[in-house]
């Protein structure tokens, strides 16, 4: 069966997601052991998407129905239902006791995030600024790579000979 799925509250929520990660790494930042200009360069992008998303919705928020089948319209619903934040709480928390793994493990969960709304919203909306939305998940796979290397780069070698 087929139902009308309302696009607006998928963009919203990549939009709000955007923002949050901007924030977590621009908190994260000013942690020198972990990399300043990394979580910088990362924060601007991600604000930049956040505008780009913001955009997005004023201009398409009065046609944003699309038809899709029940169970792609219910995992569509409980994907941006079940979206996490990053709130001030856990922003205040990484910046003063989560470790450099904690940091890139929620790093990773952002970004893995933002590749499958971008991909998703790809696939809803193949015409919905498809330049911007190509960039725009160059980057965020970019920024996924660059984490888990870094992520990598940071664990202990055991069983190495430290």
């Amino acid at each position: 069966m087929s139902v009308k799925w309302n696009g607006t509250k998928l963009l919203k929520t990549i939009a709000e997601n955007e923002a949050s990660a901007a924030k977590l790494y621009r908190a994260v930042a000013a942690e020198v052991r972990i990399g300043e200009q990394f979580f910088e360069k990362l924060a601007k992008d991600e604000e930049r998407h956040e505008k780009i998303y913001n955009a997005l919705l004023t201009k398409f928020e009065k046609n944003a129905e699309v038809d899709l089948d029940d169970e792609d319209a219910q995992y569509m619903d409980l994907l941006v239902d079940n979206n996490v934040l990053f709130d001030e709480k856990l922003i205040e928390e990484a910046k003063k006791i989560f470790t450099k793994s904690q940091i890139f493990e929620l790093a990773e969960q952002s970004e893995r995030d933002a590749v499958i709304f971008v991909t998703e919203l790809q696939r809803l909306y193949p015409d919905l600024a498809k330049d911007e939305m190509e960039i725009i998940l160059k980057e965020e796979k970019s920024h996924l790579k660059m984490i888990l290397q870094r992520k990598t780069e940071s664990q202990p070698l055991f069983g190495r000979g430290l």
